[in-house]
Order: C-alpha cells, then sequence, then structure tokens
C-alpha cells in the first residue's frame, strides 16, 4: 500500500497492487510503441501526392477527393488520420458542392480506413472505368494493405524513395470499383512525420544501463520505425506488426528470455517487402524471404529468435523466462499490454490502452517510466528486508516465549512481555515500511 501510493504521488496509477510492482521489480525487456509513446503522437503531413492526370481528364476530381478523404479520416482517433485532415484543410481544396456520399465506413485496425463512396458520373470516365461502376471502396492507410488489395502504385519512384530515407510515414490513398475484373488503383499519398519525444533517447539509455533490453514494436513502415529507432539507440525493432502480431511478438520475447548480448535477428513481419533488423545495421534482407513470408508470425520468431537450450555460435546465454513490460498509448497496443508481465499505459493515450494497462503513466514524459521501475525495485527490496527481519526476529523470540531459557534461569518470559515482544516485531515492520515514504525521486 506504501508503495503504490508513493507511485501515485509521483505520477503513476497503480491499478494492480503489489502483483503489478513485483513484476515491474523483475524487468528484463521493455517493449515501446512508437507512435504516441516514442513520439509526441502529433505527426504532420510533409509531402503529398496527387495523380494529375485524373484532374486534366476531369476538372475538380481532385478536390472531390480531398472531401472524400477528408469526410472518411474524420471518422478515426488515429494521429495520423487527424493530421492528414488537418492538411487538406490547410493546403487543399475541397470541394463542399460536391459532398462525397461514404457507405459503411470501418476502421481496419493496423491497417487504415475503408468506405463505399459513390463516384459521379464524370470521375468514373476520367478513372477509365465502365459506366455502371458508380461505386467503389476507397481506402486509406497503409502500403502493404492497398498492395493486398490488388492496386496498382503508380506514385513516382523517385518521390518514394526520398520518403523512405527520411524515415517519412507513408499513407496511400486508393479508389476500388466495385465491379468484377476491375482493380484498383492509388490515386493518392500523403507522407509524415512525427517529432521524437526530447527525454526518448535518455530514457532508452539508462534502461540499457540498467541492463534492460530495449525493443520497439510497431506497425508503422519499416523505414519510419528504423530511422527513430536509430536517433533513439534501439537495437531491437519489429515494424509493420498488425495489432494482433504485437501480443505474438511479446509472448516469444517472453518465451525466448533474456540473453546477455545483443546478436538477436528478427523477421519484420508483414508484406513481400519487409526488412530484417538486425542490430546494428538495420535493413538486412534474409536470402530465405520468399521462402518463409508466408509463415505466421509465431514460426517466424521461433527461427529467427533463439530460445534457451540451444547453441550458437557467440555462445549466448539465455534465461528461460523473461519479464517483458510494454509499453503503448493505443487500440492497437491493447492486446500487447495484456499479454505482458506489466503493461504501462502512457496517460495521453486512449482509453482501451488505460482499461487494459495495469499501470499509468500520468505526467506525460517518460521519465516516469524509470521513476516507477525503480520505486518497484525499491518496494521490493524493503519486503524482503522485513521478511528477513521478522522471520529472524520470530526464530528468536518464539523459543524464549515458549520457556527454551526456563531451565537455565529457572524464570520463563511474562506473557504480558512475550505480548509487547510480539507488538514491537509488528511495529518495526510498519516503521520500516513507511519509511518508504522518505523515497525521493530521481532527477534526470
Amino acid at each position: 500500500m506504501v508503495g503504490t501510493g508513493m507511485a501515485a504521488r509521483f505520477g503513476i496509477l497503480v491499478k494492480g497492487g503489489g502483483a503489478t510492482m513485483e513484476a515491474a521489480s523483475k524487468i528484463d525487456v521493455v517493449a515501446f510503441d512508437k507512435t504516441g509513446t516514442l513520439t509526441m503522437g502529433k505527426p504532420a503531413v510533409v509531402d503529398s501526392y496527387m495523380d494529375e492526370s485524373l484532374d486534366a481528364r476531369s476538372a475538380g476530381f481532385s478536390a472531390w477527393l480531398n472531401a472524400s478523404i477528408q469526410e472518411l479520416e474524420s471518422q478515426s482517433s488515429h494521429p495520423l488520420a487527424a493530421a492528414i485532415c488537418a492538411y487538406i484543410r490547410e493546403h487543399r481544396q475541397a470541394d463542399t458542392a460536391l459532398s462525397p456520399q461514404l457507405l459503411e465506413h470501418k476502421e481496419m485496425p493496423g491497417r487504415g480506413m475503408q468506405a463505399t463512396v459513390l463516384v459521379p458520373a464524370e470521375f468514373v470516365t476520367a478513372l477509365g472505368w465502365p459506366a455502371t461502376a458508380t461505386s467503389a471502396r476507397i481506402l486509406v492507410g497503409k502500403d502493404s494493405w492497398v498492395k493486398d488489395e490488388g492496386c496498382a502504385m503508380p506514385t513516382p519512384l523517385e518521390m518514394r524513395s526520398r520518403w523512405s530515407d527520411n524515415g517519412y510515414t507513408p499513407v496511400a490513398v486508393a479508389l476500388v470499383p466495385i465491379a468484377p475484373t476491375l482493380s484498383g488503383s492509388v490515386v493518392a499519398a500523403f507522407a509524415l512525420a512525427d517529432q521524437v519525444r526530447p527525454e526518448a533517447r535518455d530514457v532508452v539509455s539508462k534502461l540499457k544501463q540498467r541492463g534492460i533490453e530495449v525493443w520497439m514494436i510497431s506497425g508503422d513502415h519499416p523505414a519510419a520505425a528504423n530511422a527513430i529507432a536509430r536517433e533513439l539507440g534501439i537495437d531491437h525493432v519489429m515494424a509493420g506488426v498488425l495489432p494482433e502480431q504485437k501480443s505474438e511478438v511479446v509472448r516469444s520475447l517472453q518465451q525466448r528470455g533474456k540473453s546477455s548480448t545483443s546478436d538477436l535477428q528478427l523477421m519484420v513481419p508483414g508484406h513481400a517487402d519487409n526488412t530484417m533488423v538486425n542490430s546494428p545495421d538495420f535493413g538486412k534482407r534474409p536470402a530465405t524471404l520468399a521462402d518463409i513470408s508466408a509463415e505466421p508470425l509465431g514460426s517466424r520468431m521461433t527461427r529467427w529468435i533463439p530460445r534457451f537450450g540451444r547453441s550458437s555460435a557467440s555462445k549466448t546465454k539465455y534465461h528461460p523466462y523473461a519479464k517483458v513490460a510494454m509499453v503503448g498509448d493505443g487500440v492497437n497496443d491493447a492486446p500487447a499490454l495484456a499479454q505482458a508481465d506489466v503493461g504501462i499505459a502512457v496517460g495521453s493515450g486512449t482509453a482501451a490502452a488505460m482499461e487494459t494497462a495495469p499501470a499509468l503513466l500520468m505526467r506525460p514524459s517518460l521519465y516516469s517510466l524509470l521513476t516507477f521501475l525503480d520505486l518497484s525495485r525499491t518496494v521490493f527490496r524493503r519486503v524482503k528486508l522485513n521478511f528477513v527481519w521478522a522471520s529472524m526476529y520470530n526464530i528468536v523470540c518464539i523459543p524464549i516465549a515458549a520457556g527454551i531459557l526456563y531451565p537455565a534461569v529457572d524464570r520463563g518470559l511474562p506473557p504480558v512481555i512475550a505480548g509487547l515482544l510480539m507488538i514491537a516485531s509488528s511495529l518495526t515492520v510498519m516503521v520500516s515500511s513507511l519509511s518508504l515514504k522518505l523515497y525521493r525521486e530521481r532527477k534526470y
């Protein structure tokens, strides 16, 4: 109780009580989400692409498309969606006369947004569709998802290469006609960048100094995730991970155990152009990627994460089980927060993340994570000290109270004195526990 009270004083809500603090005191691995956790969660559009040939064929197409994108993205709470809406409002013309008619909009977790849209007749001709194709699915989301839907990617290669080199997050916009034998294509794209939290690099460094492995598990594009990881000094990255796969990654980290070296190799799950991230060289591609790309994530994790008891040329040592903490802020992180030994939600996150995680950082700073781990270790050092003291006290005093000294001194311990000694034992443990209130948060 004293420990959870002290945590609350430092802006850390521990809903799991002592069990959560005990697990936090033994953490071996800390896994971070990227957007909104390691970054500020306020991305902005820095570049964009629009198929200008469609505007040339039918004036007003781009304005109608912008209005459709804005209408669809306004239904999402994701930071990327909010950034795209803001960009369209500020930099592009959205046609309010041709109000888009969106039907059955749906959020696809870890992928993007989709809806059915009625396409005006003049734009159907510009798209090269038959006159009967008057409705289409509009997709706004990941490149990999759009590719999986069979859409062509006409975005200029030079532009896409520049976005990748700069670590921008690409968001594709595609129209897929609802008609047999017709395939869709990407008609627009956005590049977004997010600002790294100013304290993130220092937090990662201090976690490493404590012997804790640091991972990034992100659903973002590998290029964007790797750029942030390099900036923060994170050696282990899993990018392009879907929400349901994040919990599998955490489970695999738990089962793999804690390594004594950093020469781990991981397969990035997702689409065909995934990369394998290896410390310190990002972007290595395994020769057998084509052969194993269809495997389930669990199989790929088993292939690339050595487990306890396996031989290794580098003689890496592994513990049979690792205590993993997951730090996240979004709906997509909820399964991983529930799977982790300690789920830690950032206070600025969504209600789903805060409801799932047994620990909540209320302050807008990742330094609270260091305070939480340090306080948990301090609390359980005191628990162990109290246990040792109480055990030794009782081992000595119970035989005396039972009369073990009676043959030597011809006297027994009066019941009143025995009762007072028992009270003294409880008082010393209580005072020892209350002394935790003298704990002071470190200044970082």
